[in-house]
């Protein structure tokens, strides 16, 4: 019996180790060094030579894109100058997807790969810090206040018809704008909004598989010779109290501008707020690395499966080794750079946490509050 069991641990081992698709399908792994879709659209005296402007001005577009996702906007004039030579360096390759071309005319939607270690070292050497860690996706709720009424899934909010609209960057931190369904008109209304009434938020977040909530609130003044805009943001973790971020701006309308178009631009300011608060707090001390030990509670194969695919999709843990398995917990080693705190923050938006200090280091799946009834 005990030869037995020690042999259905080695082959349980074997399976965790070599095959990933054994259990239930893995969190999709995002991978921040890609960028997509890049528009061109080049007109030259050929096509062959549209086509090669169009691939130059699309790695320098696709770089453009990706420094905004990693760095702060404050250090961004400290970047080196785009040129070919650097772009060599760091593109590793592209596709194309919706090519078109006239005897002059080139377009198409390109694919932009990165080398992650080579853009690493461009930053270091330029002494620019940056963040590699996705944020688990965020709900936007707009609510819109219309004198003495606020409306979230009212008609009208142009508050949130220019979210709806608006297209900011792709960043590190994945937006979720709901459309108003019924389920979403029954989760949270716009008062419950406002209140940041944490069982209400719990019930959109679960909606949306347990994203933050972002609740972003606007007021169009009128009565001047310019139009304002006053917007109020806080972002949530619901059943985490204490964890709020609160950003407070004006908007204020350019000569000519419309207040939907406005608002457009307004909430692209706002995406920036929390994109750079989010970087801010995820800046990655290369400097800084460690190593350790946690045990990771198992019912099955697919529960350490499970861990060990979201611990491949952050990409503060530079690698991770199985020590040993069995049938109620993993062992498993972490090398990770940056600090501690860093290192959980980036594991709970893979819904992983991580409990204990040295040696006793606890890993598990996050289960999340039961759905609000």
């Amino acid at each position: 019996m005990l030869l037995r069991r020690r042999l259905a641990l080695a082959a349980l081992v074997c399976v965790a180790l070599a095959n990933p698709a054994s259990a239930q399908q893995s969190p999709r792994r995002v991978d921040i060094y890609t960028i997509a879709p890049v528009p061109v659209d080049v007109t030259a005296a050929s096509a062959a030579a549209a086509r090669d402007q169009a691939i130059v001005e699309g790695e320098s577009r696709g770089f453009d894109l990706l420094m905004r996702r990693l760095t702060l906007a404050g250090d961004r004039s400290r970047l080196p100058p785009v040129n070919a030579a650097l772009l060599n360096d760091l593109v590793q390759g592209f596709e194309v997807a919706h090519e078109r071309r006239s005897s002059v005319r080139y377009l198409a939607d390109f694919t932009i790969h990165f080398r992650p270690e080579a853009v690493r070292q461009m930053l270091r050497q330029a002494g620019i810090g940056f963040a590699e860690t996705p944020s688990k996706p965020v709900v936007v709720l707009p609510v819109m206040h219309l004198g003495e009424q606020s409306t979230l899934w009212e008609d009208p909010n142009p508050w949130r018809d220019a979210w709806a609209n608006a297209s900011p960057v792709p960043g590190l931190v994945p937006l979720v704008r709901p459309l108003g369904e019924l389920e979403d008109v029954q989760a949270i209304d716009a008062d419950a909004a406002v209140r940041g009434e944490d069982e209400r938020l719990q019930a959109i977040s679960h909606r949306y598989g347990g994203a933050d909530v972002l609740v972003t609130q606007a007021t169009l003044k009128t009565d001047g010779p310019q139009h304002t805009l006053d917007i109020t943001s806080t972002r949530y973790t619901p059943g985490q109290s204490g964890t709020e971020q609160t950003w407070v701006d004006t908007a204020a309308a350019q000569p000519g501008e419309s207040d939907s178009d406005l608002m457009i631009r307004a909430a692209a300011e706002v995406v920036a707020q929390v994109e750079d608060a989010w970087k801010a707090a995820n800046i990655l001390d290369l400097s800084q690395s460690g190593t350790l030990t946690a045990r990771v509670p198992v019912h099955s194969l697919a529960d350490w499966v499970a861990v060990r695919d979201r611990l491949g999709g952050i990409p503060a843990v530079r690698s991770s080794r199985l020590l040993s398995l069995d049938r109620e917990e993993a062992r498993v080693e972490i090398r990770y750079v940056g600090d501690p705190g860093q290192l959980r923050l980036a594991l709970a938006q893979r819904d992983l946490e991580l409990d204990g200090t040295d040696p006793d280091w606890v890993l598990q799946r996050r289960t999340g509050p039961p759905p609000p009834r």
